[in-house]
């Protein structure tokens, strides 16, 4: 048996927990997530969403650009990557379907936020997750004249 957990804290950083063997003492393992929770909700004032979360991102909670956001945050982090690439993906994991210009759209939103990068022409372009870091000082930077940046 085999039990993973990845735990996304707010600063971007994702930890994860492996638990294996053939006799995988569960009350351990319980005790184990409890004091992990425990200090991850003292750490930060709103609980760390796991990435095993993100396939009960339900319509009636988050928008689709919500979803698409965390989907991203958590399917594509490290790569680049396509609007159709996007869609196939999502549509599998939702089992819904999503139109490609949607999905082109906000990746363009998503983009224009400052939590994409991209490369290419119109035809070939590619989006990149940036990194939190990265994307913080980049809205911190937002209001700043270009002459200001580094």
């Amino acid at each position: 048996m085999e039990i993973k957990v990845n735990v996304d804290e707010k600063s971007g950083k994702i930890t994860q927990l492996t638990f294996s063997g053939d006799g995988v003492n569960m009350e351990a393992i319980q005790k184990a997530l409890s004091a992990i929770s425990k200090n991850f909700q003292a750490s930060a004032p709103e609980e760390p969403l796991m990435s095993r979360d993100i396939t009960d991102l339900s319509a009636d909670k988050y928008t689709i650009k919500e979803r698409l956001r965390l989907f991203l945050k958590f399917e594509f982090r490290g790569m680049w990557f396509t609007s159709l690439q996007v869609k196939d993906k999502y549509e599998r994991q939702y089992g819904e379907e999503i139109k490609l210009s949607t999905v082109s759209t906000y990746l363009t939103r998503l983009y224009n936020e400052g939590f994409l990068e991209r490369r290419g022409n119109r035809v070939e372009r590619e989006y990149h997750v940036i990194d939190v870091n990265v994307e913080d000082k980049a809205v911190e930077r937002a209001g700043q004249p270009i002459t200001n940046l580094k």
